[in-house]
């Protein structure tokens, strides 16, 4: 039986969601499965429930920044917990895991299968100075130099990758969501329109910008929900104009997902978002900013629209909300397609290929004409953050 590791610092949203989903469904396919894991303070306290029961779960100190010292510690903490797995495959999760992982795999476990999955690469960040993008750039580029195959979660990702990482082996898998549990959109009789977004307060997901909207949307048809977000964490000037949820279980956000009208996606930079996915699944039109993962996930003009900056995003909000018929349309294409393209169970399938034959066998189940057709007219231009 083959050994699976998979080592994570970024425990939590949607690393945790895939992390959980890959290993679960390894276990219960008779693999044997270890996670070598961090804490975050986005953790949930009981995660261990999301688990298989026959998954080994082991905490490992990792520290989230670049810290020489405590680094240093963290890889050869890595090398003493492989040692003792003897791992046939051993799949990093984040850039933090991808640089202390490779490092261990290639002392530890010199014939195990290593894959590295970014889950949004650092070096895109926004919320960074220049010095320390350029600094996580070259830390892959060294650590893609450790050996492994780096798996990106998005084309636009996979493009990043080989344009300025170069490493020797990647190819592509996106994410993937089990649609089964997702509910689909619920359609309404009463005419108001309900607009929101789920995840953290962060710069990364641009929260601030799905507030201002709000305030630009206000109408007593509209509303703005915010789904795990919390009223103290948005701009005093917006409270008013968006209804916030709280932290909320995943399926109470799944819940609430499914009786928005049009989903936003604010981001300054992704990986591929899971909650995009999920509400693409649910059959719910999206407007998201032009950004690694957005793009992939949303056919420009087909199951949502893909905007450049904030004027564009109030633009194609405006269309969707004053037309029923667009928003039906849309919501179905999204449903039809996203449920076939990220269902988790060709996604693990994928997965499966290359932990059990390597990356030289695998082979991306091919897309639709349409979606191909989708690709070839997406807008080329980038998300200007304001």
């Amino acid at each position: 039986m083959k050994e699976i590791v998979h080592i994570s610092e970024a425990f939590g949203g949607g690393v945790l969601s895939m992390l959980t989903q890959l290993s679960n469904r390894a276990a219960a396919a008779g693999f044997g499965v270890t996670i070598l894991h961090s804490i975050r303070p986005e953790t949930p306290v009981n995660f261990a429930r999301l688990f298989h029961p026959a998954i080994n779960l082991v905490h490992v100190n990792m520290h989230r920044d670049v810290h020489p010292a405590k680094d240093w510690t963290g890889v050869w903490t890595l090398v003493r917990a492989l040692r003792q797995c003897e791992p046939s495959v051993v799949h990093l999760h984040s850039s933090k895991a991808g640089v202390l992982g490779r490092a261990a795999a290639r002392i530890a476990a010199p014939n195990a299968r290593v894959f590295y999955s970014p889950h949004g690469l650092a070096f895109l960040r926004r919320d960074v100075a220049p010095a320390r993008q350029l600094a996580y750039l070259s830390f892959e580029r060294i650590a893609a130099r450790m050996g492994g195959t780096i798996v990106a979660c998005s084309a636009s990702e996979l493009q990043e990758i080989e344009s300025r990482i170069d490493p020797p082996s990647a190819l592509l898998i996106e994410n993937g969501v089990n649609v089964a549990e997702i509910p689909p959109r619920i359609e309404k009789v009463d005419g108001d329109i309900v607009i929101g977004m789920s995840g953290r307060a962060s710069y990364q997901k641009n929260h601030e910008a799905f507030a201002e909207l709000a305030i630009r949307f206000q109408a007593p048809s509209v509303s703005f929900l915010w789904i795990g977000g919390n009223a103290d964490e948005l701009p005093s000037h917006a409270k008013q104009a968006v209804t916030c949820s709280g932290w909320v279980t995943r399926d109470r956000a799944l819940e609430l997902t499914s009786k928005l009208d049009v989903y936003v996606q604010t981001s300054r930079w992704e990986g591929m978002p899971i909650a995009l996915i999920e509400a693409q699944v649910a059959g719910v039109p999206a407007v998201v900013t032009d950004v690694v993962g957005n793009r992939d996930v949303v056919r420009h003009g087909v199951t949502g629209f893909v905007a450049k900056n904030i004027e564009e995003m109030r633009t194609y909000i405006t269309r969707l909300r004053d037309d029923p018929a667009l928003r039906a349309r849309m919501g179905a294409a999204a449903r039809q397609s996203a449920s076939t393209r990220f269902s988790m169970d060709s996604i693990f399938r994928q997965w499966l290929s290359i932990y059990e034959f390597g990356a030289e066998k695998h082979v991306r189940e091919p897309l639709a004409p349409s979606e191909v057709a989708s690709y070839e007219t997406a807008p080329t231009h980038r998300f200007e953050a304001k």
